[in-house]
C-alpha cells in the first residue's frame, strides 16, 4: 500500500497539484463543494508535500488564497445578483431545505455563522454567497472569512501533510488488510449515500419511472402486449392482475433471470466475466491479516443456513400481519428452502471446482457454483426487508431497511471471496439465482393471497383495467 501510494503521488506533476488546490480551493465556496469536499482537495495537496512532489510552503499559501478569495467572490455574486440565484437553475437544484439550513444558521449566529459555516460541507458551499444576499456588512464579513478561511484551507493541507508523516505508523498496526479495509469502507460508504439520496429525492425517483413508462417503445410494447398481460393475470386471479405489484415482480424476476443465465454462460464458457475470478481471489489473499480474518468468519456465519433459519423465523414472527400470518409462513418457508434446493440442484449439475484448498480458511464442502451463504443471504435479508417495508409507513425508513439488506448480503458475499471459499461469478451467481427465487414466490403469494382479499368499500376492478394506464386512456382508441 506505501509503495502503491508512493508511486502514484510521483505520477502527478507539482504544476497540475497546484492548479487543481488553488482553483478548487476557491472554487468549493461556488457551489462546488455540493459535489466535491475542497478539504479532500486540500489533504491530497498536504499528502503530495510530504511525498516531495511540492512545496508545502506554495501548497499553505494557495489554500489560504483559495478559501479566503472564493469567500469573497462569493458574496460579491450573492450582493450583486441577489434573491435571483435562487430561483437560479443551479439555485433551484440546491433545494429548499439547504437554503433554509443557511439562512436558519445566519439569524441564530450572525455573523459567526461565517466562521462555524467552515466546518459543515452544505453550509460553506452556500454560506458566502447567502451572507452576500442577506446584505451583510462587507467588513464583518471579511473579518470572519479571513479567519475561518486561514484556519480551514493551511489546516486541511497540513493534516495531509501529518497523516503522509504517520502513514507508517498506521500501516504497522492494521498491515496488508488497509487497503481491504478502504474496499470496504467505500461499498458501505455507497450504499449508504446511494440509500440517502433515495429517501431524500423519492419524487426523481417517481418522475424518473414514469418518464421510462411514457417513452414509446415501452408505451408501444405495453400496448401491443396488453391482452396477454392480462391473460397472464387472470391466470393468477380471477379479478384480473393487480397492476404494478405484478408487473414490478415481472421485471425483477426478468432482470435477475437475464443476470443469472449470463454469469452462469460466462461461467460454463470461461467468458470475460470468469476470466476475472483469478485475479480478485489473488489480490485478496495477498491482502489477508489474523484479525481480519477473524471478523470475516463471524461475518460469513450471517449466510449459513443456522442464522438466515433464525432470521427468517423471527421475522415471520414479528412483521407478519395477522390476516397474513400463515399465508406469509408458507412463503418464508419457500423461499427458504427453494433456495437451498436450487443452490445443490445448480451445485451438482455445473460441478465447478473451489479455489486452491490452501488458500480456504472456513469449511467449505461439495461445489463452488453458485455461493450458498451468498444465495441465503440475498434471500433471507431481502424478504426480511420486504416484510418490514411492509409495516414501516416513512419512505426513508424503508429505504433504511433495503440499505441495511443491501449491506448484510454485499459483507456476506465479500467476506467468501475473502476467505477462499468461492469465486466471485459464484457470489454474483449466488445473488441473481436468490433474486429470481424470492421475487417469483413473494409476486405469486402477493397476487394469490393478497390479490384475493378485496378492500373494504373498493369495488373489484375488471381484468381490462389492470393493464391500462391513465395515459392510455386519455388517448382515442383508433
Amino acid at each position: 500500500m506505501g509503495r502503491w501510494l508512493s508511486d502514484a503521488m510521483a505520477a502527478v506533476p507539482p504544476l497540475l497539484a497546484y492548479v487543481v488546490v488553488g482553483v478548487l480551493a476557491t472554487a468549493e465556496s461556488l457551489f462546488l463543494g455540493l459535489v466535491l469536499p475542497g478539504e479532500l482537495v486540500l489533504v491530497l495537496g498536504g499528502l503530495l508535500a510530504y511525498h516531495g512532489r511540492a512545496s508545502l510552503t506554495v501548497m499553505l499559501v494557495l489554500a489560504a488564497l483559495g478559501s479566503v478569495g472564493g469567500y469573497l467572490l462569493a458574496y460579491a455574486i450573492g450582493r450583486r445578483y441577489g434573491p435571483a440565484l435562487r430561483t437560479s437553475r443551479l439555485g433551484r437544484r440546491i433545494g429548499p431545505a439547504r437554503w433554509a439550513a443557511v439562512e436558519k444558521s445566519l439569524v441564530e449566529r450572525g455573523a459567526r455563522a461565517i466562521l462555524f459555516g467552515r466546518l459543515v460541507g452544505v453550509l460553506r458551499a452556500v454560506m458566502p454567497m447567502a451572507a452576500g444576499m442577506a446584505r451583510m456588512r462587507l467588513r464583518t464579513f471579511a473579518i470572519y472569512a479571513t479567519v475561518g478561511g486561514l484556519i480551514w484551507g493551511p489546516g486541511s493541507v497540513l493534516l495531509g501533510y501529518f497523516a503522509g508523516g504517520s502513514y507508517q505508523q498506521i500501516v504497522a498496526v492494521t498491515g496488508p488488510a488497509g487497503v481491504v479495509l478502504v474496499v470496504l469502507l467505500v461499498l458501505i460508504g455507497g450504499v449508504t449515500a446511494a440509500a440517502r439520496w433515495i429517501a431524500r429525492h423519492p419524487e426523481r425517483l417517481r418522475s424518473a419511472a414514469g418518464r421510462v413508462l411514457d417513452r414509446p417503445r415501452v408505451l408501444t410494447l405495453r400496448r401491443r402486449y396488453r391482452r396477454e398481460l392480462a391473460f397472464v393475470a387472470r391466470r393468477f386471479t380471477p379479478r384480473g392482475a393487480l397492476g404494478l405489484w405484478l408487473t414490478l415482480g415481472l421485471i425483477v424476476i426478468g432482470l435477475a433471470g437475464w443476470a443469472f443465465g449470463d454469469i452462469l454462460a460466462g461461467v460454463v464458457g470461461k467468458d470475460e466475466l470468469a476470466t476475472q475470478d483469478s485475479p480478485v481471489a489473488a489480490w485478496l489473499v495477498g491482502h489477508r491479516t489474523g484479525w481480519l480474518t477473524a471478523v470475516m468468519r463471524v461475518v460469513t456465519m450471517m449466510g449459513s443456513s443456522r442464522i438466515t433459519v433464525v432470521v427468517l423465523l423471527l421475522a415471520w414472527f414479528v412483521l407478519a400481519r395477522d390476516e397474513y400470518r400463515w399465508s406469509t409462513a408458507a412463503m418464508v418457508l419457500t423461499v427458504a428452502a427453494g433456495t437451498n434446493v436450487l443452490v445443490d440442484a445448480i451445485k451438482l449439475l455445473i460441478t465447478r471446482t473451489r479455489p486452491d484448498i490452501a488458500d480456504l480458511l472456513t469449511a467449505a464442502p461439495g461445489y463452488a457454483f453458485p455461493s450458498g451463504h451468498s444465495a441465503q443471504a440475498a434471500a433471507t435479508y431481502g424478504l426480511v426487508a420486504y416484510l418490514l417495508a411492509g409495516r414501516l409507513r416513512r419512505w426513508e425508513h424503508r429505504v433504511g431497511g433495503w440499505a441495511g439488506a443491501v449491506l448484510l448480503m454485499l459483507l456476506v458475499g465479500f467476506s467468501r471471496l475473502y476467505l477462499g471459499a468461492h469465486w466471485l461469478t459464484d457470489v454474483l451467481g449466488g445473488y441473481a439465482l436468490a433474486a429470481v427465487w424470492t421475487a417469483l414466490v413473494v409476486t405469486t403469494f402477493g397476487v394469490l393471497v393478497r390479490g384475493n382479499l378485496p378492500r373494504p368499500g373498493a369495488p373489484a376492478p375488471e381484468p381490462s383495467e389492470a393493464v391500462t394506464t391513465p395515459t392510455e386512456e386519455a388517448r382515442p382508441r383508433r
